[in-house]
């Protein structure tokens, strides 16, 4: 797993990955770090987004208890940042 530093007050579009340089940073809860060959919650990847935020099927229970992410439910998933080549690594093992 590869350490990501971002300044702590505002995330940039782009961070520093120690693994793959400057990358687009992409959000996914830390269930998806730890097993990435699970269940990937998530909208579908799309021109202006191809790597939307993602949780696994356990978060999305929260999600869908609200039916959105919100102040509610956000701090109840633990959210961790990766560059956007890690997240393709990761979501290239999901399960189906």
């Amino acid at each position: 797993m590869s350490n990501v530093r971002a300044p702590v007050n505002e995330l940039p579009s782009t961070i520093h990955c120690d693994e793959h340089g400057q990358a687009y940073q992409t959000f996914v809860c830390e269930h998806l770090l730890k097993d990435p060959r699970q269940q990937w919650c998530s909208r579908e990847p799309a021109a202006e987004n191809p790597w939307p935020d993602a949780w696994c099927v356990e978060c999305d229970k929260e999600f869908q208890r609200v039916g959105e992410w919100n102040e509610e439910n956000e701090g109840k998933v633990p959210i961790k940042l990766l560059c956007h080549h890690c997240y393709t690594r990761r979501r290239e093992l999901a399960s189906p």
